[in-house]
């Protein structure tokens, strides 16, 4: 058998043999916790025993199964095993007899899960003798007889693992190369020197600092964005743990990957570490396959991570567009309506002021005009209308071929409403005049008929839904700018100038004949 796959066998042996134990001392520890917890302080001293067994057990386990065991050419994994199960006979014995004697007493205890933790360890304790027993048996001379072998039964089941560990990686199943921007923080400049070298053969950008605050300053003057930060923790100045925190703490960085490299091998510094927030810990000397693997990891957590951050932004961009296009469409309170799944939506209005303006003669005029030039008059004259309608807080309804429609004191009262609305009126007639003066193509005038009413306001329509308002309001408005004197001016009805008062000027036109209501009195505002 080659040093490789002993070693891979080795590596087996040693995490079959610790998984019993880690049960043996995490079972131990919580029924010490348990007892302190309930005041069985009597209980805790053979508890305590069980424990100190297991770690007993562990160091023997760490100390003879070791890759420099196999250094001894007189030595094998058999042999070791042999040594194990001597070394293993008065801990494992102290653990059966010490969960015998505490069983007798567990009917006077009164800790849940007691009696069942108790016989997890000495089931973890006889498990354990089974899995010595299975490395002492086990014969590894032949191989290649061994590959031959079902690996799934008895004491073949610890080698399929093996077999996997050592099998050469095919090219199909090796990752891609990631590539990234790395800091390397270590107050020896030997150490940041090598990983430079290292990690740029691998095609890593690297970028150096010899204490914590060089590396606090490289962190936030970088052109480039940094990946993954190795961290040393015993440096001048300010050490490991504090640029640790510093990078946790502060929104730019905080879900920056940073994995501790340091030769402080102490379970506190680990645990410290990695409860500030470091992504991994790995201590010196490290190998560099592993150091490699780590790096790599975090790296892809990162792009990943930026990935996501700019998708969610495109994503926020794009609702923001439909957001602003809903709004186009319909008004704030109804599109709020719409967002949070109501389907009937409508209401009632009392008095609201509607207006209908027209363009005179427009269709005649376009006949001899292209295509692209009439949408382009049109949509001169609806935008500057539409930067009218927002300026006095009135609600567009839609276009009608050359015809505008809108409504004022949806969300004001109706005297504030028919003001706006009026101000608009005036202001198309400006804004017409203007546009006229500079269209040579046609002569354009406007006119423009309000009337003041109830309504009914609401959305309808299921893949290309509308706003639109509802009843007689909207036909005597249309009515009125149908009926407007043929040079074009504001005609209202009697409704609307009595809202109106005297804010304006009127001219009356008595006996205006109305299509399906008949003879009224109506206004010329002037």
């Amino acid at each position: 058998m080659d040093i490789r796959t002993e070693k891979a066998f080795l590596g087996k042996a040693r995490h079959n043999l610790k998984n019993p134990v880690n049960a043996i001392l995490g079972y131990s520890e919580m029924l010490i916790e348990d007892c302190e917890d309930e005041g069985l302080d009597h209980l805790i001293s053979d508890i305590n025993k069980l424990h100190q067994a297991g770690d007993e057990i562990l160091k023997s386990i760490e100390e003879l199964f070791n890759d420099r065991a196999l250094s001894d050419p007189d030595r094998s994994i058999i042999s070791i095993a042999k040594d194990m199960e001597i070394a293993l006979r008065t801990p494992l014995n102290s653990i059966i007899g010490y969960s015998e004697l505490l069983l007798d007493e567990s009917e006077n205890i009164n800790i849940d899960n007691f009696v069942s933790d108790i016989n997890k360890i000495t089931e973890s304790g006889r498990l354990l003798e089974k899995e010595l027993s299975t490395i002492i048996e086990f014969d590894s001379d032949d191989i290649g007889g061994i590959r031959k072998q079902k690996l799934n039964q008895g004491n073949l089941s610890m080698v399929q693992d093996v077999m996997d560990s050592i099998e050469p990686i095919e090219k199909s199943d090796k990752k891609p190369n990631v590539v990234g921007n790395v800091l390397a923080v270590d107050d020896n400049k030997n150490n940041t020197d090598l990983l430079k070298k290292r990690l740029t053969k691998h095609g890593h950008n690297v970028i150096t600092a010899n204490n914590g605050n060089e590396a606090l300053i490289q962190l936030m003057s970088s052109k480039d964005d940094i990946d993954v930060i190795l961290l040393d923790i015993v440096m001048p100045e300010m050490n490991g743990y504090e640029v640790l925190k510093f990078i946790k703490n502060d929104k730019r960085f905080y879900e920056l990957p940073v994995i501790m490299i340091s030769s402080m091998d102490d379970t506190d510094s680990i645990y410290r570490c990695i409860e500030i927030g470091a992504d991994d810990y790995i201590t010196k000397p490290f190998e560099k396959s592993i150091l490699d693997a780590r790096i790599t990891s975090c790296i892809e957590k990162k792009h990943l991570r930026d990935k996501e951050k700019s998708l969610l932004l495109e994503l926020e961009k794009e609702r923001d567009k439909s957001e602003n296009l809903l709004l186009n469409i319909l008004p704030q309170d109804i599109a709020q309506r719409l967002k949070s799944g109501e389907t009937d939506i409508a209401s009632k209005h009392e008095n609201v002021s509607v207006l209908f303006a027209d363009i005179i003669n427009f269709t005649p005029q376009t006949k001899d005009l292209s295509p692209s030039k009439v949408v382009h008059i049109l949509n001169d004259i609806f935008s500057a209308f539409d930067d009218l309608a927002r300026k006095f807080n009135i609600e567009k309804i839609k276009t009608i071929g050359d015809s505008y429609f809108a409504v004022g004191g949806l969300h004001t009262d109706e005297s504030e409403g028919a003001v706006n609305i009026m101000e608009l009126a005036k202001e198309m007639i400006n804004a017409i005049h203007y546009i006229n003066k500079n269209t040579a193509e046609m002569e354009l005038h406007i006119r423009i008929g309000v009337h003041t009413g109830p309504a009914v306001a609401g959305v309808i329509g299921k893949n290309k839904f509308a706003y639109d308002l509802w009843g007689a309001t909207i036909n005597m408005a249309n009515r009125l700018e149908t009926t407007c004197p043929s040079g074009g001016g504001i005609h209202i009805s009697e409704s609307t100038k009595v809202i109106l008062k005297d804010k304006y000027k009127y001219q009356l036109c008595t006996n205006t004949e109305i299509k399906g209501i008949g003879k009224v009195n109506t206004y010329l505002v002037v």
